[in-house]
């Protein structure tokens, strides 16, 4: 299933940078791809450049008093054009450019998750491996490229195959020593458990070895 696409990009210039100057730098950039114009000026806030091409796909070039210029470009996911003219103005640019990872929407699979402080996190999905409703909750295992599977329970990523992979880990508890032979399969850089009760290590050592 294809998807929207959704690339951003920023960068600022000098306050004394005229916005005029600096739409007609970028106008060529569209009007090499056919895309129909239509501009919107204010005294004291700018400009604001609409770019539309006959396949649907559009951008919105935004240009502050004081030198902020935003643009916004969305396509279609299997279009290039919008990749071309993103590559475009980055080259095009004096290392001011600052541009962002496309954000892909309406796909088969989502790859974005809101964390509980309200950022995104994107994981490289690539399969749904099990996707089934229980009386308690939805339960998703999802594969990643490079995490292996990740479980996930009603929109939370809980764990992953590849979560402790050359990572050090500390168990606090499990004197059983159950924890530990599990997480070593996992290959952590370095695991460290912390018992404080020498009487559950003696007597697992002893009658659960």
């Amino acid at each position: 299933m294809a998807a929207g696409r959704h690339s951003t990009m920023n960068f600022t210039l000098s306050a004394k940078a005229d916005g005029e100057t600096i739409l007609k730098g970028l106008q060529s950039i569209f009007q090499e791809q056919g895309m129909a114009e239509s501009v919107h000026t204010w005294q004291d806030h700018g400009y604001l450049a609409t770019y539309m091409n006959k396949n649907g796909s559009f951008a919105n070039l935004r240009i502050y008093p004081h030198g902020l210029v935003l643009l916004d470009l969305q396509s279609y996911d299997r279009d290039a054009l919008g990749k071309q003219e993103t590559d475009k103005l980055s080259q095009d640019s004096t290392g001011l450019v600052k541009c962002l990872p496309p954000i892909v929407q309406g796909g088969a699979i989502g790859r974005y998750w809101p964390t509980a402080d309200g950022r995104l996190v994107e994981h490289d999905i690539d399969e749904v491996v099990y996707d089934e409703d229980s009386p308690y909750q939805n339960i998703k295992i999802l594969h990643s490229k490079q995490l292996g599977h990740i479980l996930i329970l009603s929109g939370d990523v809980n764990l992953a195959e590849k979560d402790y992979t050359g990572k050090d880990v500390l168990i606090l508890g499990g004197g059983d020593g159950g924890i530990i032979c599990e997480i070593v399969k996992l290959k952590p850089k370095m695991v460290t458990m912390v018992e404080i009760d020498q009487t559950v290590i003696d007597g697992c050592k002893k009658y659960m070895s």
